[in-house]
């Protein structure tokens, strides 16, 4: 079956383990995940290697249809490249996409569950992460106060504030966190740790995941555990080189 350009998601489809170094290699774009099933525009769906290849590295089964392969790129670079969104118009469209923050919902893990799983909302997350690992930062930190949100990048030791959501979405937005990190939700009330492992920018990096209760709401902070910049020799550490 061939797809028209029409049809090609809006959004971007983000899809666990895959990077955009793959999709543009290999010349194919993810249209929609259902019901365990990762539906994708191919330049070449008979290609049963990046078939499978994406299975592994997923974990769904694949529904690849024909595109052309001029439009998958065009798609690749809208959705996921240069052209992609700014963390502003991402924060605006999650406050405009969200609606229902009652006390009630917050209070209910189900619906706040819900909430962390909107599209916008994973969208932001993501942004705030990819950003975080381009400026090489070491920890981010989501910290709610009485009348904001703040987002804070740690860079050389340094805190740095940067464009911050409204104080609304940071439940949803700790939330998506706790459930990419495997926390629980519906526990506020007490300090909880975890990991996420996560491919950025073609490169797997590990997160430390902790959360504090305080005043306003819960705080956060991911450390940012990048193999590539570690620094294994001693000399550089400033060690003697006899050891």
């Amino acid at each position: 079956m061939n797809i028209s350009f029409q049809e090609y998601p809006r959004e971007p489809v983000v899809v666990n383990n895959i990077s955009v170094k793959f999709m543009r290699q290999s010349r194919f774009v993810p249209l929609k995940i259902e019901e365990g099933l990762l539906k994708v525009a191919m330049a070449d769906p008979d290609d049963f290697y990046i078939i499978d290849a994406l299975k592994l590295a997923c974990g769904l089964n694949v529904d690849a249809c024909r595109g052309r392969e001029d439009e998958i790129l065009d798609a690749i670079e809208r959705l996921y490249g240069a052209g992609s969104q700014s963390l502003e118009t991402i924060i605006e469209e999650a406050d405009k996409g969200i609606y229902d923050i009652s006390s009630e919902v917050l209070e209910d893990a189900d619906h706040l569950r819900d909430l962390a799983s909107e599209a916008p909302i994973i969208r932001l997350v993501n942004r705030l992460i990819l950003n975080a690992v381009d400026v090489r930062a070491s920890d981010i930190h989501l910290e709610p106060f009485e009348h904001e949100f703040k987002v804070r990048y740690r860079i050389d030791g340094v805190l740095h504030g940067v464009e911050s959501p409204p104080s609304r979405l940071q439940a949803a937005i700790i939330s998506r966190v706790k459930i990419m990190a495997k926390l629980d939700i519906a526990e506020r009330r007490l300090p909880q740790d975890g990991r996420i492992k996560l491919k950025v920018s073609d490169k797997e990096i590990d997160f430390r995941v902790s959360t504090l209760p305080t005043l306003f709401g819960e705080s956060l902070v991911m450390r940012i555990l990048d193999r590539e910049t570690l620094v294994l020799d001693l000399g550089k550490l400033g060690f003697p080189n006899e050891l």
